[in-house]
């Protein structure tokens, strides 16, 4: 699979490609356009729902559960729904996931029609959408870089956002109309209906066969290197970090927006889904502009400017009580939204390589799901006490907070990492190993020049975290006593099968640290690798303990 990595130019900022380049694309373009029909149906369920549970005549903290049980399935089966899709035929995986969520809404719709629905079977029937969210999730980000030049991904990744908020404009307000002329289960059908326009165009694309280096991955061990992986990437830590504090802090904009609505704005489902869709349509808006907001004030900009807009609204809907005014409003909150998610999605893809790609995906919608499931139930706990206006302002403060993270931690310095593949060849040993033989330990012998050891040393820590993060599960480097200047790295890795993994997943960035480390050798020296194998046991079976 070739580099997702764009060129860019300085502070972060990326070439200005027009908005609409990746529809010119056939499989992007019919992708896309039938995952425009499903968000449609996705945001109409999405107030159908709420709708119900507040006729169902619920606390602020029971609505605003709904948007806890779908992301919480998404927390619990981000990572190893990230595993099938690295591991699995992600077309097969996709079709899957749709048809779960298609039975899931049409169950709904049945069950409104026949009048059987207790806030239970809403939010059991919800979490179900969820699994196959959970499920969907992973394998659709991983498949985008097929779809577009690498120069067109960040407006591919951006149109994705643009799609999601065209939805989130138009489904409310279609659902609003509906729920008020005929009531909620014919939204949840339509719903049910979207889904068979992604399944159809899924079963007519047909992606390109993947190059997977070194021997097929095992389940449990797919979970555990991606897990490995992102505990030893820094780059992911701050990704996670500062979409994860976004999310957390702005959940009660959406999760309490229809309470909002009723209590607050006297509104009924229609008004309802007029907020949603100013909201979507801000979204879809900011999207467009984009790609020139990002040429004049750079990726760290965008967030900052995003940021900020969230948190003034937030505020300004604290006050409010005219519909029309809290329409403007919520459109302008929306068109913040989008233009952090763009950045905050875009770098999700560019700091995972291509081998562990869907599995750090998942963990960034496990961590956004699980901060949008915590952040709604905590914010309808507020407004439990406070009321919606007081959660909304301390809303406000939350969102402004995020913007701290961004003095230390920011997007610009991502584009610097080239994370494409850089495998090395399979080591050529006379002594045939066994795939699972048991652990495999590794020492390189470095000889290094005299007055470079603090900073061989001081590099060698790099080289260990990128081996730990591409399949080593202890690390160390060592002097030897006997003589000066030579130091010893020593790493183990689970199996010899784990080991042949790991020369495959080598980017060019570990290539890098490696040519770092080597700048401190003596002259004329190179690195000595020794393998250690896990011996056969034995054929004898009655061993002379004595």
């Amino acid at each position: 699979m070739a580099s997702i990595r764009p060129p860019t130019g300085a502070a972060g900022q990326l070439p200005r490609v027009s908005a609409w380049a990746p529809l010119r694309h056939r499989a992007y373009r019919m992708l896309w356009l039938a995952q425009f029909v499903s968000n449609i149906g996705t945001f109409m369920q999405g107030v159908g729902a709420v709708w119900v549970m507040l006729e169902l005549r619920q606390s602020p903290a029971v609505v605003a559960l709904v948007q806890t049980a779908v992301a919480l399935p998404v927390l619990l089966l981000g990572v190893p729904a990230g595993a099938l899709a690295d591991l699995t035929d992600r077309r097969r995986l996709l079709l899957a996931s749709q048809g779960l969520m298609l039975a899931a809404a049409g169950a709904l719709a049945v069950l409104t029609w026949a009048g059987s629905v207790t806030p239970a079977t809403l939010l059991g029937l919800t979490s179900a959408l969820g699994v196959g969210t959970a499920l969907n999730g992973p394998a659709w980000q991983a498949v985008q870089p097929e779809l577009v030049p690498a120069a067109e991904f960040p407006q591919a990744v951006t149109l994705g956002g643009a799609s999601m908020n065209l939805g989130r404009a138009i489904g409310p307000a279609l659902a609003g109309v509906i729920i008020a002329a005929t009531g909620p289960g014919l939204v949840f059908l339509l719903n049910a209906m979207s889904f068979l326009a992604v399944i159809g165009a899924l079963a007519a694309w047909r992606p390109k066969p993947e190059d997977r280096l070194g021997p097929p991955e095992q389940f449990d061990a797919a979970v555990r290197a991606g897990l490995r992986y992102a505990w030893h990437s820094h780059l992911i830590h701050y990704v996670l970090l500062r979409s994860g504090a976004f999310t957390l802090a702005s959940a009660g904009l959406l999760a309490l927006l229809p309470v909002y609505a009723k209590s607050q704005l006297g509104l009924g489902s229609g008004g309802l889904g007029l907020l949603y869709a100013a909201f979507g349509a801000g979204a879809a808006a900011s999207a467009l502009l984009l790609p020139r907001i990002r040429a004049r004030i750079g990726v760290d900009g965008v967030v900052a400017a995003g940021t900020a807009a969230v948190a003034v609204m937030l505020l300004a809907l604290a006050f409010t009580r005219s519909p029309a005014l809290a329409a403007l409003i919520t459109f302008a909150a929306g068109a913040g939204w989008l233009l952090c998610l763009s950045v905050f999605n875009l770098a999700a893809q560019q700091v995972l390589p291509d081998w562990v790609r869907a599995r750090g995906l998942a963990l960034n919608l496990t961590v956004t799901a699980g901060a949008a499931a915590a952040g709604s139930a905590a914010w309808g706990a507020v407004a439990n006490v406070l009321g919606v206006p007081g959660a909304f302002g301390w809303g406000s403060l939350a969102v402004a907070l995020t913007l701290l993270a961004g003095v230390r931690w920011r997007f610009s310095s991502i584009a610097s990492y080239d994370l494409s593949p850089a495998p090395l060849a399979e080591p050529d040993m006379p002594l045939a190993a066994l795939a699972d033989s048991g652990p495999v330990f590794v020492t390189v012998t470095y000889q290094v020049r005299a007055g470079a050891e603090d900073d061989f040393q001081q590099a060698a820590q790099s080289v260990g975290w990128s081996r730990r993060r591409t399949g080593a599960v202890r690390w160390t480097v060592l002097q030897q006593a006997e003589r000066p200047g030579q130091f010893v790295e020593m790493f183990v890795v689970p199996s010899w099968d784990e080991y042949l993994l790991q020369q495959g997943r080598r980017t060019v960035a570990d290539a890098e640290l490696d040519d770092r480390l080597r700048a401190f050798l003596r002259a004329g020296t190179q690195p000595d690798v020794e393998h250690f194998l896990t011996p056969p046991k034995p054929h004898h079976h009655n061993p002379d303990k004595r």
